[in-house]
């Protein structure tokens, strides 16, 4: 058989390839080894929940006869009208995102926020422009863009507002600005530090956009979750609807990652073109998960506050039971996380080590390389993706770890 050498082949896209890999390439096989062995691992690397979802929002709720030959077929690409209403009744019900929502023409169902962000974002951008990213900020922001054709340009800013809380928010993103910026994004509360942008931080961020001509995509993903304050949002203030992409997730607001049903509120011309692209990447969102989505947005407001309630439990526990570790970190004011600092501990030394050595002690977390370019020292760690008692003992074998390291 003749070998073709891969220089003779054709060439891969420059643009899909640009995409940054899995945060755990490198430990993979360390935790592929350490299943196989049959040992214990706990989780507090991805941005799940223990909370299960509410009592309504199950998939064999939505097919009681057990064949629902709807359930089988192509479902409506701009999703389920009772979906767009549900959701569009839920968010003026807590009175956040624009004024004025109408479902028809200003929400875009997606599989997933993942989903949803990308055909949004893929709307008002083109190959070329520039966007402001917020730093640190959910690993998949970057690819989003970059697969959007955009290029992302990283702006540090939540752990700068946590040193000076008198800064001004605004200034941050308009020094960043150049004639190529097209847009601006940030998360609210933010993925990994949990910073919640107040309203004189937005009304700042907001004057910026609108003398530079920009799109804003506001982050929203974790607005149920707020224990420092309140939330706000961008597009709520006075001339911000008509350029500002916000995107919104049950699966944290009502514990359904795995439904995958996401939504993204912008103006009709946003979503029109939008509906296009998620039209010709995914066609329609599962029917049967737009259903659960339906039945968990008629959850009582009850069952919000007391996932929320759950939440900040776990956040204070987690930041006692890291007290005294050596390690740097801002209390996160909402989201899941806390973002740590290991350079204290380290000595100089990479932190890939000792999320080895984390691993071995059967406890994993996400590397901070994935959220921006440097926090080669950081890692970011969930406080809901497990019950307490194994948050616990999930930070005390990290703790442990870090007593290998040191010696």
């Amino acid at each position: 058989m003749m070998r073709v050498a891969l220089t003779d082949l054709p060439a891969l896209s420059r643009t899909a390839s640009a995409v940054r890999a899995s945060l755990f390439a490198e430990l993979a096989p360390r935790i592929d080894a350490r299943a196989r062995r049959g040992e214990d691992l706990v989780e507090l690397h991805i941005g799940d929940t223990h909370v299960t979802p509410p009592e309504g929002a199950r998939f064999a709720r939505v097919d009681p006869a057990g064949f629902d030959a709807a359930l089988y077929r192509y479902g409506a690409v701009s999703g389920l009208g009772a979906l767009r209403e549900a959701f569009a009744a839920h968010i003026a019900a807590k009175g956040i995102g624009p004024r004025e929502v109408d479902p028809s023409r200003h929400v875009l169902v997606g599989c997933g926020a993942t989903h949803a962000f990308f055909a949004a974002a893929r709307a008002v951008l083109d190959p070329g422009d520039e966007v402001l990213v917020a730093a640190p900020c959910w690993p998949l922001t970057i690819g989003l863009l970059q697969s959007a054709g955009a290029i992302p340009v990283e702006v540090p800013f939540s752990s700068r507002l946590y040193d000076d809380p008198s800064l001004d928010a605004g200034a941050v993103f308009d020094a960043a600005v150049t004639p190529r910026t097209r847009a601006l994004y940030f998360a609210t509360p933010n993925n990994p530090d949990g910073k919640v942008l107040g309203r004189v931080e937005l009304a700042s961020i907001a004057r910026v956009a609108a003398a530079r001509g920009l799109w804003v995509i506001a982050d929203e993903v974790y607005e149920g979750h707020v224990y420092e304050g309140e939330h706000a949002s961008i597009a709520g203030l006075d001339g911000m609807a008509d350029r500002t992409l916000t995107v919104y997730s049950l699966s944290k607001s009502h514990a359904l990652a795995g439904v995958r049903v996401g939504f993204a509120v912008a103006p009709e011309r946003v979503v029109d073109v939008a509906r296009r692209v998620s039209t010709h990447t995914i066609f329609n969102v599962p029917v049967a998960a737009q259903r659960v989505a339906i039945a968990a947005l008629q959850a009582p407001a009850t069952w919000l506050e007391g996932s929320r309630r759950a939440y900040r439990a776990a956040r204070d526990a987690t930041l006692a039971a890291l007290a005294g570790s050596g390690l740097r970190w801002h209390a996160p004011e909402g989201g899941s996380y806390v973002f740590v600092d290991f350079a204290p501990v380290l000595a100089g030394a990479p932190l890939k080590g000792l999320l080895a050595r984390a691993i071995d002690r059967g406890v994993l977390v996400a590397p901070g390389e994935g959220f921006g370019d440097g926090y080669a020292t950081w890692a970011r760690l969930c406080f809901t993706s497990v019950e307490k008692d194994r948050l616990l003992e999930g930070v005390a074998r990290l703790r442990r770890a870090i007593d290998d390291v040191r010696g």
